[in-house]
Formats: C-alpha cells, structure tokens, sequence
C-alpha cells in the first residue's frame, strides 16, 4: 500500500506541476504585453508611414562594428540601427520607440541610445518615431562645449579684422602726424 501511496503522490505532483506550467504559459501569453505595450506598426506599416513622408528607405536593420576598450583591451561590438532613410540629400537615422506611451527623445534610456547612433553612423539627424502615435520627431545633439572647427575660424576671422581695425586707425594716427 505505501508503494501505491508513493507512486499517486509522485504522478500527482507530476501532473500538477505540468498543469501549473501550462496555465502559467498561457496567462503569459495573453497577458504578456498590454495594448499599450504592443507596437502599434508592424515595420511594413512603419516604411509605409515613413514613404508618405517623404524619406526614402536606404536600408533595414544596419549594423555597424565599433570598439570599446577596457583597460587597454579592444572589444568589438555592433550598432543596429532599425531603418537608414534619406530626404533631399539628407541621410538619417531611423529609431523605433517600442515602449509604452509617447517617445521622449530626452528619456534617459532613449536618449544613450540615440547618443550611439548619432556617433556610429553619423547622420545628418535622428528620427524617432513613437510607435503610439505614429509622429516622426527629428533629434539632434548639441553640446554648449563642443569645439569644432568651425568655432576656431570665427574666432580667427574676429581677431584678424579686429587687427585690421587697429591697423587702420594706426595708420590713419601716424598720416596725421606727418
């Protein structure tokens, strides 16, 4: 009789852990994702979207190799980026934002993100569309540090004609002292 007892306490829990991971798959399945969760585009709705507006579809899913290294070590790594479109001229970078509600560029997550794609692939700007609503916003950084050569020629360009300025009112000093 213990045998019996034994066997019906085994194939019982057997069953009834089976039976809990099946309910348990199947409430993950319906529950996994709530409506706002779910994209709201499938990616041939998203090119559709991006068409009507003008951008042209250059590539899906580009990948990228760049190099991070720790403590004198290279590691390779890969960016992706989900579509690479154009618009007179203009290449841009295309990023999906899944999530739940609107797409806030500065959202610190989103934000790291589109810092790595603006530095990998260089675009002329960043696109990002909200899955929620389908808008397209367009993002770019600027750094109020950020010395580029285009700041050191203005400069230049100031001092040379304060120079010429000075130049100008010295010559025109030693005319009228002759």
């Amino acid at each position: 009789m213990s045998i019996e007892l034994m066997l019906a306490a085994v194939l019982g829990a057997l069953g009834g852990a089976g039976l809990f991971s099946f309910i348990g798959r199947l409430f993950y399945r319906s529950v996994g994702l709530t409506a706002e969760e779910r994209p709201a585009y499938s990616e041939k709705e998203i090119e559709e979207l991006l068409r009507r507006a003008g951008y042209q579809i250059k590539a899906r899913r580009a990948k990228e190799t760049l190099m991070t290294v720790v403590n004198g070590k290279e590691r390779f790594g890969q960016s992706i980026a989900d579509l690479l479109v154009s618009r007179k001229g203009r290449n841009y970078v295309v990023c999906v934002h899944a999530g739940a509600g609107p797409a806030d560029p500065n959202e610190p997550m989103l934000r790291r993100r589109l810092l790595e794609l603006d530095r990998v692939f260089k675009p002329d700007g960043l696109l990002v569309l909200g899955s929620g609503r389908g808008e397209i916003q367009l993002v770019k950084f600027r750094f109020p540090r950020e010395w580029n050569i285009d700041k050191f020629f203005r400069i230049l360009i100031a001092l040379f004609i304060i120079a010429v300025v000075i130049g100008i009112i010295w010559m025109l000093a030693i005319l009228k002292l002759i």
